[in-house]
């Protein structure tokens, strides 16, 4: 084995991980926000909403505006997945993105953002100047009881609705549907026959295998999201594409090592650097189903 790879091979490595990570490893990174950070803090600056007042009288003061500002924070964190070749022939077979050792790593790495996006739309988010503060999830508001009930066209409305009542402008907002299996099944199976009869959807359905969107949302199928309780209680996220902010001081990184404590295997690691926090709790509902 030589004791030094080609850098181009890695770049090229580099790469096609990157793609892979944002294409095919995460499914929840394409509904949300990125932005670049530094540190290990990020802060996402919110601005409150203006009233308009009447003018009541000629040459009246001016009534100026003190608009609401506040802050949430997202914690970075670095994350890695590492692997090891003992033949450079395999280092080498790197640079080609349908490489088993590429498609892994980049998996491995998109189901760990889709846990972290997914657990600061349920978790508390970090507020204040600081950060020192915190906001839990309001339950008692944009949380749809299961109901005794599946994952059904009329939960899927009422999620809608919740989200209309908050002044969420769903005809001029990126909306998603995050949800597994069961509530798929439950949507297909659904008595209105919404989500497969050609009186309400313009492609089939049950025969594409595909779920087609609703209302103008567009539907992510992921097994991620942790259920309520254990085998009983299951939930889907309904939520817009500013929900979530993700602040990413690393993207993919690639790098590799000659290890002489293992026989001089070739190590090769990713990394990622990055944190999420939860914008508004207005603009995300937690939908419980059984």
């Amino acid at each position: 084995m030589v004791a030094t790879v080609d850098t181009a091979f890695i770049n090229q490595f580099a790469d096609n991980l990157h793609s892979l990570v944002e294409q095919r490893g995460s499914k929840l990174r394409p509904s949300v926000k990125v932005e670049m950070a530094k540190g290990e803090k990020h802060f996402f600056d919110r601005l409150g909403s203006f009233e308009a007042s009447e003018i009541t009288s000629r040459l009246q003061t001016t009534d100026l505006i003190d608009p609401a500002h506040s802050r949430r924070m997202a914690s970075v964190a670095r994350y890695d997945a590492s692997t090891y070749l003992d033949d450079i022939d395999k280092l080498k077979m790197l640079i080609d993105p349908t490489n088993d050792y590429a498609i892994k790593l980049a998996r491995a790495h998109g189901r760990k953002l889709d846990d972290i996006i997914i657990d600061s739309m349920l978790g508390s988010a970090a507020t204040g100047q600081g950060g020192a503060g915190s906001q839990a999830f309001d339950t008692a508001n944009q949380q749809i009881a299961h109901g005794s009930a599946g994952f059904t066209v009329a939960k899927f409305n009422q999620a809608l609705r919740i989200l209309e009542s908050n002044d969420v402008d769903i005809d001029d907002v990126r909306l998603y549907l995050a949800i597994g299996a069961r509530a798929v099944e439950d949507l297909l199976g659904d008595s209105s026959n919404q989500m497969t009869s050609f009186d309400f959807q313009g492609e089939k359905a049950l025969a594409s295998g595909g779920l087609p969107s609703f209302r103008g949302v567009n539907i992510i199928r992921t097994q991620r999201i942790p259920d309520e309780t254990a085998d009983t209680t299951y939930r889907g996220l309904l939520y817009t594409e500013d929900n979530v902010k993700v602040a990413m001081a690393q993207d993919i990184e690639v790098k590799t090592a000659e290890r002489a404590d293992v026989n001089f295997l070739q190590q090769v690691s990713t990394y990622m650097m990055y944190g999420a926090v939860r914008m508004e709790e207005e603009t995300v509902v937690d939908v419980l189903y059984q």
